[in-house]
């Protein structure tokens, strides 16, 4: 009895640690998404840990109180592009020719992200701080053959940086994530004044799709045959770079900023399947206590 009382408490504790995910190497079979071979017999890319990306955001703060002031709790909807720039890992990889001629690229966009100020440090007009919580919306991933995409603001510098570029939602859509839960905070010039480096958010997104045998481990086992996919998730870091806030029609101003961050695939199994494995595990226990009595 004992034993499988040591049993029930040892995997009760295994998954609360998977609850918080733990990392997953992947490989890229760019074939699947009809991206050709690039310097060799395959179209498979080396092992890697991360993506890292750079990105363009419009974000619209709303009055949602109607006092015509920034509060706390006013909402806000984002709408943003992206193009993966890397292929992170601990030694050189073969990225089958990521942004590069003949290669292919991966790109992103969103429309709908939407959360809420959650805190406001406004004492000083030209420095204001913002803290964010972002509660929703949606980003589509798409490889292209061709390289075709183009930020609003090509050099990311000098504002409006924010959405509308050209080419991010070419191609084959490879995964569609939803944001879970996000947090971030940015400092804004009421002034009229600009801002660099001012800002960082931190977003976790679960995979509602994945392009069949696009996403492989590092065994090169398609992902789809090892677990559902709404068992994965991502979790990026990114840092806000230049924002700048104008007046915009029926809200407070547009928000337009650029990042630079990573992103990495952890895999948890969802909650449902956990709390079956651990009645199971409860039921096991029942029984042996039981049997143990008549013994």
């Amino acid at each position: 009895m004992k034993k499988i009382l040591g049993l029930v408490v040892g995997l009760g504790l295994v998954a609360i640690t998977a609850g918080t995910g733990y990392a997953m190497p992947l490989i890229w079979d760019v074939g699947a998404a009809s991206a050709p071979a690039y310097g060799d017999a395959d179209t498979l890319t080396g092992v890697f840990d991360q993506i890292a990306f750079a990105s363009q955001t419009s974000t619209i703060q709303y009055d949602t109180n109607g006092n015509g002031i920034l509060n706390v709790g006013d909402r806000f909807g984002d709408a943003g592009d992206l193009r993966v720039n890397d292929l992170l890992a601990s030694g050189i990889i073969d990225k089958e020719g990521l942004n590069q001629l003949d290669g292919y690229e991966v790109t992103a966009q969103w429309s709908d992200l939407t959360g809420y100020v959650a805190g406001l440090d406004n004492a000083d007009p030209t420095n204001t701080r913002l803290d964010l919580i972002y509660d929703g919306g949606t980003i589509n991933f798409y490889l292209d053959a061709a390289l075709d995409s183009e930020f609003a603001n090509p050099a990311g510098s000098a504002p409006p940086a924010g959405a509308g570029g050209t080419g991010f939602a070419n191609g084959t859509l490879i995964a569609t994530l939803s944001v879970l839960q996000g947090l971030g905070h940015t400092f804004l010039d009421f002034t009229g004044s600009d801002l660099a480096n001012q800002g960082s958010v931190e977003l976790s997104l679960q995979f509602s799709y994945l392009l069949d045998d696009f996403w492989l481990n590092a065994l090169g086992v398609d992902l789809l045959d090892i677990a559902p996919v709404d068992w994965y998730f991502m979790t990026t870091d990114m840092n806000i770079d230049t924002p700048t806030n104008v007046p915009y029609d029926n809200a407070l101003y547009i928000a337009y900023s650029n990042q630079n961050g990573s992103g990495e695939m952890t895999v948890v199994p969802e909650p449902s399947t956990l709390l079956l494995l651990g009645g199971g595990l409860l039921g096991l226990a029942f029984v042996g206590r039981k049997r143990s009595r008549k013994e």
